[in-house]
């Protein structure tokens, strides 16, 4: 008996899938993407995971500039020593293909020493791409070492339609960069394959967002490419076993799309016993925006009036005038310095006219995570390096200020995402009857991939234990099999997004 097999006996209600006639392996997985090593929350959620029926894990070598797989490493090396698991208990799935942060240092580095990794492409500043063997045999020796483990489960080519993307952006003709595509992913599958004899991996794939685009698509990628390779280079005992790509009520094209031989690439990978993992449950990506399918905490709060948030913006807006006009023309800033410091510390002035015209709450979380707050926090801690009493008086009232503004804003546009969340899910359960019937949104997003033909594991983001539990209380749901007639009566759900 495998430990898997040991694992899935102390969950009986659990329905644990084999993998390729192997391991056993829960249906949901736990994704890892924005996990951190130093966060106990994330500790304590993996780990209320792996001990309660999950024990699947995805990761990849940039989730987290690393972290993420550290913590991994961490979280079963607690378990081995203190509850009685082991390392042959879980499956661990990594990715590699990105080039950022500590990579992109090591590999400028690389390249200023005249031995850079072959074949990068240098998609735009900060981000790279590669999956060159000498570049995958850098990342797969990481990533043991972060996990502390001998062997990976799966080790899967990370989004490699970046050369795809890129070609076409460079105007190389479609034909082209398909063939070039091609003799890159066989490089990389010659590798790939050694490893697994090596016993370094069980079996590897690929992880694309493309693989559910229409054929015509110059961002494509075809499975049945992937698989001919696969056969072409290891004969009918290849370890190409593993694939991951976007299921979820908004993005459909897995299960819809006739893009290998007139097959869907879930019937394609159905027939062939590939293990499919599926990802973005609850994060859909429509024409290039997020579309969260939960409900956020937020909205269980007062929605805020239009008047108290006006008020609220000009409060903050007099902070920001009193500080340009009176407070920084005392500090030992220079005149372009000061010049940015009032440009990164005006978010009220900016928002006083743009507050309500953000298309959704996405938008608005988006533009407050990446645009305002990395500014204002760069701000005040330049401004705090030369604190006098007044300055830190002001630095005290203006983060209260600021977190009270984004805060309302945050409710207002919790509330205005209802309506949308609303007509999803009451559109998915006409469509797919009675069983889902008593599902909140989250809880159907998750469920239907979890119910597709051709889904072997559903990826979830669970930062926290209470999320955790409320995903492990689906697996024992008994869920009728959806197929590529009720994905397609889903396809409606699009047109719901403006909504």
């Amino acid at each position: 008996m495998s430990l898997t097999e040991e694992y899935a006996e102390r969950f009986p209600a659990i329905p644990f899938v084999r993998w390729h006639g192997s391991i056993l392996a829960s249906p949901v997985g736990i994704g890892t993407y924005r996990m951190h090593l130093h966060d106990p929350e994330h500790h304590a959620a993996l780990e209320r995971a792996l001990t309660s029926g999950i024990n699947v894990v995805d990761t990849a070598a940039t989730y987290s500039d690393g972290s993420a797989e550290e913590l991994i490493g961490q979280v079963v090396a607690s378990l081995t020593k203190h509850k009685g698991f082991s390392r042959e208990h879980f499956v661990i799935v990594s990715k590699a293909g990105y080039i950022q942060g500590r990579n992109l240092n090591r590999a400028l580095k690389r390249e200023h020493q005249g031995h850079a990794f072959p074949q990068v492409v240098k998609y735009e500043e900060g981000l790279w791409h590669c999956m060159h063997p000498e570049f995958l045999q850098d990342q797969l020796d990481r990533s043991l070492r972060h996990i502390g483990t001998p062997y990976l489960d799966g080790y899967l080519l990370h989004n490699p339609e970046y050369f795809l993307l890129h070609a076409h952006r460079e105007g190389m003709p479609l034909d082209q960069a398909r063939a070039e595509f091609s003799y890159r992913i066989e490089l990389a599958f010659h590798y790939l394959e050694n490893e697994a004899r090596a016993r370094r991996i069980r079996w590897y794939g690929v992880s694309s967002n493309s693989f559910g685009l229409p054929a015509d698509d110059p961002r494509f990628v075809s499975l049945e490419l992937l698989w001919d390779v696969a056969e072409r280079i290891g004969g009918p005992e290849h370890h190409f076993r593993i694939v991951q790509a976007p299921l979820n009520l908004l993005e459909p094209g897995i299960a819809t799309e006739p893009n290998n031989g007139g097959e869907t690439f879930l019937e394609f990978a159905r027939k062939r016993g590939l293990v499919v993992m599926t990802n973005r449950a609850l994060n859909a990506v429509v024409q290039n925006s997020l579309v969260r399918l939960a409900v956020h905490a937020a909205s269980s709060e007062p929605v805020p009036s239009e008047s108290d948030i006006a008020a609220r913006l000009a409060e903050a807006m007099q902070m920001e005038e009193h500080f340009a006009s009176t407070l920084l023309p005392g500090l030992p800033f220079d005149a372009e310095s000061k010049e940015l410091l009032t440009d990164y510390l005006s978010p009220a002035q900016q928002l006083a006219t743009l507050w309500d015209r953000f298309d959704s709450l996405e938008q608005w979380h988006e533009t407050e995570t990446q645009y305002f707050l990395p500014r204002i926090r760069e701000a005040l801690d330049a401004v705090m390096r030369h604190p006098t009493e007044q300055v830190r008086q002001w630095v005290e009232r203006y983060r209260t200020a600021i977190e009270q503004v984004f805060g309302m804003l945050t409710r207002y546009w919790a509330h205005r995402a209802l309506p949308r969340l609303d007509a999803i899910a009451t559109r998915a359960k006409q469509v797919l009857g009675s069983p889902f019937d008593g599902m909140n949104i989250a809880q159907l997003a998750i469920a239907v991939p979890l119910a597709t033909q051709g889904v072997t594991c559903t990826l979830v983001g669970a930062r926290r234990s209470a999320y955790v539990e409320s995903v492990r209380a689906l697996l024992e749901h008994e869920l009728p099999p959806i197929g590529r007639a009720e994905w397609e009566e889903l396809l409606a759900l699009g047109e719901l997004v403006r909504v």
